[in-house]
């Protein structure tokens, strides 16, 4: 709370210490063909760095020159460059000049070209939130450059009021990824998680972005299921130059890099992602083994699986990364075309040791809990994702543009668990092993056109769009072994279940299949004033929007069992993991079969079909109150078809038309301060992997969960108010209040009277109400108007926190449970900040970065089974980059200096606060990542 004290006082003295500095030189900057301003454009004294930078209004100030004359350079992307020579500064008189940047008429490509509306810049970004008629929050690809983060899930973190789960998936205001709605240039982005709704970020590479941004309020042409916020993704897509760029980097990781390194058996493609098909079954082995009466046939199945159970040691090489980019343009006939094309490859490796605990109730007299189990888990994970780009736009005149956007991603997942430890309620010492892949293929393509009618007054868009998402987690193998008593020289003996398992000595398979076709078009038409202001004109917007969703998801498991027990050789527990399933110990008598353990629940099929209509507008009340809005209507189909574990069929179909109003009213106190003021509906809607009524089991956290598919569609209004300040186009200062109602919102329950050994069993229901609310406070400033300091004059600041307080009611559903608690995954507060040095004369960039998030609700417990909570982390990252001329930069990088470890804490004595009482679930260091890489232009 200090800090968020000390970013709200900065942001009110920070406009007041800019105003306070002596103007020598200022002016406007202005297109010399059409009279508009241009912002962003670039004044800088000849010979040196000092100068400044257009503002929204086109309006610039130089501060505290000596008396002299000076020559100023002024450029403009798409413009010829301006020199005006021998400006006088006389005192404390200020010189104001008009100056109109005539258009690069005599590089015709490069003009045409580039003269796009620029979108990747801080000023663009920063631009694009102010004109914007909803509350939104965006990152820029050169705020990106300047960081270490490598996907789009890194980027996302630094943007207020978002978290980031699992490395992966994005909460926005303290809410669960399940309330976003994510946009990959313009359509709805495609999901590989077969759990849930939920685009994985991990997966664009940060370098293919453009920009990212979040819309926090709702608005009729955006989608209506939202609560944190509407996530638009932009890839790269209008080159400005033909080029071509290559960077390598390479990366030490504390704990891993050379050290011990283990993995199960590997396929050939594995470096490029993908599994050889080594890990699959078979392609002659029967739907279900169960099905199979003949005992020799089964043996005989049982053996054409590969005894792949054995674990090699190698040190971990150091990390790789590539990054290949080509640009190009060109004209055929009277069309400019513009193509991107962007290959990025990573092969990387993490080892941490994870020490994880279960507990029997708190013991009031004692003040502590007794142990179930103590296990530490030595997790070796190798990565391979591979990434393509391939975007083209077509110019087909000043007001006519087609583009196509194209991009594929291939990451494959190699995990190997070695635990050991001891287990009191099993009365032994455990050792335990998982082999675990994932391979995940995802495709979004895009083709859009945007058009220009009236003089630029009348415009439409259309998007047609493709993606499909593949997930393919083949031959999942784990195994136990234990001793029989607590003594640690006892013999480890397998664990062989006397039916089919899932955990001992089990294999498990599934495959997730996603298609998505979506169509969008929207309409805008603004009408003419007879006098005024021409650039807020009153709007009309209308369009529709359609997408058809359809998933197939199947799971197999079959583990290993006694052939007869009656003649089973028990000395065979007794071999190494490696040995014990070897082709001679397959037979139907001594030895061991498979059997398969699948059931009904373990497959469903589903779609998902939505169109929506909505109609809105912008309506200007007066020169300074603006308002927007309109209502949105979506017809979602929702069908899901799967089975009890009985057999029983389950057949879901939910047809569902939702109403949604959505309103944005903005004052502007003056050019560069306005406030905002939104109410919306939105709704959530249940995810197909919450309905269907599957169970899986978690091997790490040691947890089950399966769907509800009676679950119904929450509602959620949403109100927010913010003040924003631009003291020029590159800086921020804002703060914002949110506050949100929940009907039947759709949580994670615990199941009481179910598991055993620590096992905590899960399922989804419709809570009764929930709210959330919160304070967002930002701050992007330079410090060059701030001081006449050589150096202060090249730092910058950036700073955002969040406060969020939210509080849920679960009604008659939280049996054996607490009925209010936090929303789950819920961070209290949140906190980003980062300090940059930018010196355009050497190329030097140093900039540092700092993250934390507060304490959330990880695991919902239940009476005598505490709430888990992941703890607060700080994480701290320096990033110093070095140009050599235009072609030549090299950078270093020292991610999680601090090295902290990251917890999860039960509430033992379920006092609602984390205390010394408190037991840690689970430690692990991720450790300090080290990075060096080269960028080569050509």
């Amino acid at each position: 709370m200090n800090l968020l004290k000390h970013v709200l006082f900065i942001s009110f003295l920070t406009p007041a210490m800019a105003l306070s500095q002596a103007v020598s030189i200022q002016g406007k900057i202005t297109d010399a063909r059409t009279n508009e301003t241009l912002p962003g454009a670039n004044v800088v004294i000849e010979g040196t760095t000092t100068g400044a930078t257009s503002d929204f209004d086109g309006k610039f100030s130089i501060l505290q020159l000596a008396p002299g004359k000076y020559n100023l350079l002024v450029s403009f992307v798409g413009y010829q460059q301006q020199v005006i020579r021998e400006v006088e500064v006389k005192g404390e008189k200020i010189a104001t000049l008009e100056i109109k940047l005539s258009p690069a008429v005599n590089e015709l490509l490069t003009a045409e070209i580039t003269a796009s509306r620029v979108t990747h810049t801080e000023t663009a970004v920063l631009m694009e939130m102010k004109e914007s008629e909803q509350i939104v929050n965006g990152v820029s690809s050169m705020q990106i450059a300047r960081s270490q983060d490598r996907s789009a899930s890194d980027v996302a973190k630094r943007i207020p009021g978002v978290t980031i789960v699992e490395n992966r998936f994005v909460m926005v205001r303290g809410l669960s990824e399940r309330y976003n709605s994510v946009l990959l240039n313009g359509i709805g982005a495609p999901s590989a998680e077969a759990d849930r709704k939920a685009f994985s970020f991990d997966l664009v590479p940060s370098g293919l972005l453009d920009r990212v941004l979040i819309y926090k309020t709702g608005a009729p042409e955006l989608p209506g299921e939202f609560a944190g916020g509407v996530i638009k993704i932009y890839t790269k897509n209008i080159p400005d130059e033909n080029a071509v760029s290559a960077g390598y980097s390479t990366s030490y990781r504390n704990g891993t890099t050379f050290k011990d390194f283990y993995t199960g058996e590997k396929g050939k493609y594995d470096f490029m992602g993908f599994d050889d098909g080594t890990r699959s079954l078979p392609g002659s082995f029967p739907e279900n083994l169960n099905q199979v009466n003949d005992v020799k046939q089964v043996v005989a199945l049982s053996k054409s699986l590969p005894n792949n159970w054995n674990t090699t040691v190698k040190p971990a090489l150091p990390d790789q990364r590539l990054n290949i980019l080509i640009t190009r343009k060109f004209k055929v006939n009277d069309i400019r075309i513009g193509n991107i094309t962007n290959l990025s490859y990573s092969n990387t490796r993490e080892s941490t040791s994870s020490k994880n605990y279960s507990y029997n109730s708190f013991n009031l007299e004692e003040q502590k809990s007794d142990s179930i189990y103590k296990y530490e888990d030595h997790i070796s994970t190798a990565q391979a994702k591979t990434g393509l780009i391939h975007n083209w736009s077509f110019v087909l005149s000043d007001h006519n543009r087609i583009e196509f956007r194209n991009l594929l991603n291939q990451s494959g997942t190699n995990q190997t668990t070695l635990r050991s430890g001891y287990n009191i309620e099993e009365d032994g010492n455990v050792k335990s092993y998982s082999f675990y892949y994932q391979q995940r293929t995802i495709y979004s393509g895009q083709l859009s056109g945007n058009h220009e009618m009236r003089n630029n007054r009348t415009k439409l868009d259309w998007i047609g769009g493709y993606s499909l998402s593949r997930t393919k987690e083949p031959d999942f193998r784990r195994i136990r072994t234990k001793t029989a008593g607590m003594q640690s020289s006892g013999q480890y003996y397998v664990v062989i279940a006397p039916s089919a398992s899932e955990l001992d000595a089990g294999r498990f398979y599934s495959d997730l299949a996603e298609d998505m076709h979506t169509v969008a078009l929207n309409f805008e038409h603004a009408f003419k004033r007879k006098s005024g202001d021409e650039e807020n004109l009153p709007k009309v917007r209308a369009g529709a929007y359609y997408e058809n969703k359809e998933r197939s998801f199947e799971a197999r498991w079959l583990s290993y069992k006694r052939s007869m027990s009656s003649q089973f050789n028990n000395s065979l527990l007794e071999l190494p993991v490696h040995e014990i399933f070897s082709e001679e110990n397959i037979n139907s008598s001594t030895g061991f079969k498979l059997e398969e353990g699948t059931n009904p629940s373990d497959a469903y099929t589903a779609s998902n079909r939505m169109m929506a209509f909505y109609a809105g507008g912008f309506f200007p009340l007066t020169m300074k109150i603006k308002l927007s809005g309109g209502v949105r209507l979506e017809n979602n189909h929702q069908q899901l078809g799967s089975k009890k574990y009985s057999g029983e069929v389950v057949e879901v179909d939910l047809n569902l038309l939702s109403i949604l109003p959505s309103v944005n009213v903005s004052y502007d106190f003056s050019d560069r301060s306005l406030i905002r003021a939104a109410y919306s509906r939105t709704v959530n809607r249940p995810e197909f992997r919450e309905l269907a009524p599957f169970s899986y089991y978690d091997f790490t956290y040691n947890y089950v969960i399966y769907g509800n598919a009676d679950l119904k569609t929450a509602s959620i209004d949403n109100y927010d108010l913010r003040w924003e300040f631009y003291p020029t186009t590159g800086e921020l200062i804002s703060a914002g209040v949110f506050y949100k109602n929940f009907s039947l919102p759709i949580e994670r329950f615990f199941v009481p009277g179910t598991g055993s050994g620590g096992t905590r069993n899960f399922t989804f229901g419709n809570a009764d109400k929930s709210v959330s609310s919160g304070l967002e406070v930002e701050v992007k400033k330079s410090l060059e108007r701030m001081s006449a300091n050589s150096i202060l004059k090249k730092l910058s600041i950036y700073m955002n926190a969040s406060v969020i307080h939210s509080r849920v009611q679960l009604g008659e559903q939280a049996k054996g449970q607490l009925p209010s608690r936090p929303m789950m995954g819920q961070s209290p507060y949140i906190v980003n900040a980062g300090l940059y040095y930018h010196n355009r004369e050497t190329g030097l960039q140093v900039n540092v970065l700092y993250n934390i998030i507060g304490r959330r609700l990880y695991a919902v417990g239940t009476v005598g089974t505490p709430d888990i909570y992941e703890m607060p982390r700080n994480l701290l990252d320096l990033t110093i980059v070095k140009s050599f001329g235009k072609h030549l930069e090299a950078r270093i990088g020292i991610q999680d200096i601090l090295s902290q470890e990251l917890l999860l804490k039960q509430d033992a004595d379920e006092s609602g606060t984390i205390n010394l009482k408190d037991e840690v679930i689970t430690s692990r260091n991720p450790g300090t990542y080290f990075t060096a890489g080269l960028n080569v232009k050509f």
